[in-house]
């Protein structure tokens, strides 16, 4: 399992989170601590994903069957390639 922590999550109703990625074989979960909340991303809902640059972080976008979600974080690549692993 690999873990991302104190990443800026926007889902696609624009609701900005501070929360913590967790890469496991079934599913991307992600948990915000500070606003008691959690969901969960199986990979089977996933269409793509997409990294560029912002500033100093990587701006990840996943598109997924229900909507887009962005992820800002220092380490969007090895995010990218974690989700990609499991993709394929």
């Amino acid at each position: 399992m690999l873990r991302f922590q104190r990443v800026t999550e926007t889902d696609s109703a624009g609701t900005k989170r501070l929360v913590t990625i967790e890469i496991t074989d079934q599913a991307i979960f992600r948990t915000s601590k500070a606003e008691m909340w959690e969901g969960k991303l199986p990979f089977a809902a996933l269409i793509g994903v997409d990294i560029r640059r912002e500033g100093v972080s990587d701006l990840v976008t996943a598109e997924t069957k229900h909507g887009q979600i962005q992820w800002n974080l220092k380490n969007g690549k090895a995010l990218i390639t974690a989700i990609e692993q499991h993709l394929n």
